[in-house]
């Protein structure tokens, strides 16, 4: 008759068989393609996010320019002065709502969207300061940025022959590229990159209502 394992012995063999498992699952390849994948997933996904949020950024800051030009040529030809609700004169909201804002993509919300408007003297006075000084910031690295406030901005599309600036401003959301960006503001409680657009001209000497 064989003999009976002893206590002593069985403890021998606990400690083997927890060995050979872990050799077993060491060796074993099943698993592994999954585990790698969760391993970078979390990052390819912000990259992918990333990758899609700059991209839309530099199409809305297209549109944006595109939106602002096509808006000064209307000034300039007199279309804008010369449109009227209700018998007066469109307002600084009916411009932004009727004129601007309809040339943008609707994923840009139109309450966001900052303009001012501002007419200065001719530039060509010798010995003078140039009058588009008063719109570089005072450190000379740009422009003077609108406030997010229409109600502080100007509105003046100014009349025939007259020369006239129009900036306009969009807090553009961010979620993944906030630590990318160079230009992060805080907007409504979240990070935000502001685009920015401007046109200057002179109006063409058109005849008004």
């Amino acid at each position: 008759m064989n003999a009976k394992l002893t206590n002593p012995q069985k403890r021998d063999r606990a400690p083997r068989r927890a060995l050979t498992a872990i050799r077993c699952f060491s060796r074993d390849k099943s698993g592994s393609t999954i585990v790698e994948f969760a391993m970078i997933a979390l990052p390819l996904f912000f990259m992918l996010i990333a990758i899609i949020e700059i991209g839309y950024g530099n199409f809305s800051q297209y549109r944006l320019d595109s939106a602002v030009q096509s808006t000064a040529r209307l000034i300039m030809t007199g279309v804008v002065q010369n449109t009227q609700s209700n018998g007066q004169s469109l307002t600084a909201q009916q411009f932004r709502d009727q004129i601007l804002c309809p040339k943008l993509p609707a994923t840009m919300n139109c309450n966001n969207v900052f303009v001012n408007i501002q007419v200065f003297s001719e530039p060509t006075t010798l010995g003078v300061a140039s009058p588009y000084l008063q719109f570089v910031n005072a450190s000379g690295t740009g422009l003077v940025t609108p406030a997010l406030d229409n109600t502080k901005n100007s509105y003046n599309i100014g009349i025939g022959a007259s020369y006239v600036t129009i900036q306009v401003v969009y807090p553009q959301p961010l979620f993944a590229t906030s630590y990318l960006s160079p230009d992060v503001m805080t907007y409504n409680g979240g990070k935000a990159r502001l685009l920015q657009s401007t046109a200057t001209f002179k109006n063409e000497p058109f005849p008004t209502n």
